[in-house]
């Protein structure tokens, strides 16, 4: 089976997250990889919910080598209507197979596993690792999952790639991401006499006015490759009847981390926020939550994987705006790279699609990861 065909049979799963249902498409990546009968090879799928699971593949060596990783689950297609076809089939046409996960990153995961059959039969010097893992559109459930119940400890390796589409040019940086939901508090009474209610979106207006200055604190300390962190409200909700003092509103934020100013620091300053207004307004209350949180990732310019990529690819090291798994692998130990498949620009979108001609350049490129890592 080459890339194209790989990358059809994976968009045929439906791993939508939520609620995600990679557990299929798990099996499906073991059974292809012990397909392989490479000896002393260890492929376990690890369930982590009903339904849910990750892939982890080890091929051994006499030290740490390589490790290849990506998520299997994808987001949600939309109106199937809108798509020319259907979204979980993968059609191919004019050079460019089309699907849900095609660029996102289902194209990736099959160039990593086509590269991996390819060195079958090489006696590697030092070990390679594949990790497919689930849940990463929604938070990294699966990889977290792994990492607090010490599955991944064993995963030895030298540097890591995770196969995101990047166009095939390598990204050694990205800003960690943030997201909370913070609810406020009111009393519901009769909007023909507001004062004997306490009004919630009220309360949410004075706390994003007082935003301003946490924001503009945070866009004081300036990373040289990532730049500041960022805060943004994002979705606000509110309220039941238009006669009605809203009882309760909460508002959705987005946060960008940077190294040296990560999450802790922005929620230090949030909690600081809330009781400048509480010491102002006794009737203020508010509770905030993390939805989900992850870390900046930053691989120096001079590092190994980095100049490794840039030689392999023939293109410069770039830094990219969104969030990915390479951050969780690097604090592990590994530093990893984020090298794929497909534009970004492809994600999330109608009709999304990966170019043939990608697929051929990752499997080329993640075979000569696998040749002078391994060797």
């Amino acid at each position: 089976m080459d890339e194209t065909q790989l990358t059809q049979s994976l968009i045929g799963f439906d791993t939508v997250s939520p609620p995600g249902n990679e557990e299929k498409c798990a099996r499906y990546i073991r059974d292809f990889l012990k397909d392989l009968h490479v000896e002393g090879s260890s492929v376990e799928v690890y369930r982590f919910a009903s339904g849910r699971a990750n892939v982890v593949a080890t091929f051994p060596g006499d030290s740490p080598g390589l490790m290849l990783a990506g998520h299997i689950d994808v987001v949600p297609p939309g109106d199937a209507s809108a798509w020319s076809s259907p979204p979980f089939e993968g059609r191919v046409r004019d050079g460019k197979v089309y699907g849900r996960g095609a660029a996102d990153m289902k194209g990736g995961v099959a160039a990593m596993l086509v590269a991996i059959a390819s060195a079958r039969r090489k006696k590697l010097k030092r070990s390679l690792s594949f990790v497919g893992t689930g849940g990463e559109e929604i938070g990294y459930d699966g990889l977290r999952v792994m990492i607090g119940a010490g599955k991944l400890e064993g995963l030895k390796a030298r540097c890591g790639v995770v196969g995101e589409p990047t166009e095939m040019s390598p990204v050694r940086g990205h800003r960690g991401s943030l997201v909370t939901k913070v609810e406020f508090h009111g009393k519901p009474a009769h909007s023909s006499d507001p004062s004997l209610g306490v009004n919630s979106i009220e309360k949410a207006v004075m706390f994003v006015e007082a935003l301003q200055a946490l924001r503009k604190e945070l866009a004081k300390a300036e990373d040289p490759d990532l730049g500041h962190a960022i805060l943004t409200p994002t979705i606000i909700q509110g309220g039941t009847k238009s006669n009605v003092i809203p009882a309760s509103c909460v508002l959705t934020m987005d946060g960008r981390t940077v190294p040296g100013i990560e999450s802790r620091t922005i929620l230090d300053g949030l909690t600081a926020v809330m009781e400048s207004i509480r010491r102002k307004d006794r009737s203020f209350t508010a509770d905030i939550e993390v939805l989900y949180e992850t870390a900046p990732l930053s691989i120096g310019a001079k590092d190994e994987v980095v100049k490794l990529a840039e030689a392999i690819t023939g293109s410069p090291s770039t830094i990219a705006a969104y969030a990915t798994e390479a951050a969780d692998y690097t604090k592990l130990g590994i530093p990893s790279i984020v090298l794929g498949p497909g534009s970004i620009k492809q994600a999330h979108i109608y009709d999304e699609f990966v170019a043939v001609s990608q697929l051929k350049a990752a499997v080329s490129a993640y075979g000569r990861f696998i040749s002078t890592v391994c060797g």
